[in-house]
């Protein structure tokens, strides 16, 4: 319960956390704000003094998390421009999915080798 934290907004967020403790990778803020040009965007994952962001992805933030009337073809385009400024921003960013959960060594690798002192 110790390890609980409010601010994974999903499952896989949560589990996520699990696989990034066991890597032993250093503990990420949660839901990283990142000022943006339009306004402030939320990073799953953050190691700010690396200068790295994570982010989980599940399908269900492009099915039934859309906004109404948003198609799923604007929010992918929407999330590759916030990647883009963030980006922009200097900050490194590593995207895993379910299937790297099984077997979370390659993804802790990505993020260790994104690290920036």
């Amino acid at each position: 319960m110790a390890f609980a934290d409010g601010r994974a907004e999903s499952v896989g967020e949560s589990r996520s956390r699990i696989a990034i403790a066991r890597a032993g990778l250093p503990p990420p803020v949660l839901q990283l704000p990142v000022p943006l040009a339009g306004g402030t965007a939320y990073a799953d994952f953050g190691w700010p003094e690396q200068r790295t962001l994570g982010e989980f992805d599940g399908k269900v933030k492009y099915g039934r998390l859309l906004a109404p009337g948003q198609d799923p073809g604007d929010a992918v385009y929407d999330e590759k421009l916030r990647e883009d400024e963030m980006r922009a921003l200097d900050w490194a960013m590593v995207r895993w999915r379910w299937v790297d959960l099984r077997d979370f060594a390659p993804t802790a690798a990505r993020i260790r080798s994104r690290f920036r002192s």
